[in-house]
């Protein structure tokens, strides 16, 4: 019997199991996260799907506890926040950037195709962290952070590698929980963009994940990115919930 694809609530704890923190907290119902500054899903703080207190009665300590540490204070709103939160944030000076729309594909099986040119690996070798960090226009030195962040993944996962030519063209990272995948960072080079490697990356990702189980598929895409949301929704995918950050205003 497959199971049903996820709501909201489902998804958001996915992908939060799916992109580890290196510590995190709890107060008051939200989820405070710390990677050493790499991500803003790994540094930013954000409602649990079960409820959480208002930030008018929470808010004042997480941002102490970011400054403590020395880090800005980021906070990711999701529906799971509470109505008022908003205005709280508004009120203090924050400024909304990167609205985000996660995106939902119910039926994978439709859109999957294998692909002779996708490698898969369990764990990420030399070749996908170089051409990853590359890619993200990343310095090296967040290699520690991102290889540690990576190890402490504790669902199914693969990545995946698309190769043109003989040569790495495109990453990605497929996180596999209860049924559903994650796709992670997917990553055309910027030279070779707009010649349907995208779809042949996520397709033959989609392919591999089936075969490991999984009937449904989500991602996170920035609403400003037109271009892969087209994609998206040629491959199935369609809006389930969207979230902005919050950060300090300058």
């Amino acid at each position: 019997m497959t199971a049903r694809p996820p709501g909201p609530a489902g998804i958001e704890e996915r992908a939060l199991n799916a992109w580890p923190a290196l510590q995190s907290l709890v107060m008051d119902g939200w989820l405070v996260r710390f990677a050493d500054g790499y991500t803003k899903r790994a540094n930013s703080v954000c409602a649990l799907p079960a409820g959480a207190a208002p930030l008018g009665a929470a808010g004042a300590a997480i941002e102490d506890l970011y400054r403590r540490h020395g880090q800005t204070p980021i906070f990711r709103l999701t529906p799971f926040a509470t109505p008022g939160d908003a205005a709280w944030l508004d009120a203090r000076g924050y400024e909304r950037i990167e609205p985000t729309s996660v995106m939902l594909c119910r039926d994978p099986a439709a859109h999957a195709r294998p692909e002779p040119g996708l490698r898969i690996a369990a764990t990420p070798d030399e070749a996908w962290l170089a051409g990853f960090i590359a890619g993200n226009r990343h310095g090296s030195s967040i290699r520690p952070t991102l290889t540690a962040m990576l190890a402490a993944i504790r669902s199914e996962a693969f990545y995946a590698t698309l190769v043109q030519d003989g040569a790495p063209c495109g990453y990605g990272l497929a996180v596999i929980e209860r049924g559903c995948v994650g796709l992670f960072d997917i990553l055309i080079e910027a030279r070779l963009r707009g010649r349907g490697l995208g779809r042949r990356l996520v397709a033959g990702m989609l392919d591999e994940a089936l075969r490991r189980g999984a009937g449904a598929s989500y991602l996170q895409v920035l609403e400003t990115n037109a271009a892969a949301i087209a994609l998206y929704r040629r491959l199935g995918f369609a809006d389930s919930y969207g979230y902005a950050y919050r950060i300090p205003a300058a």
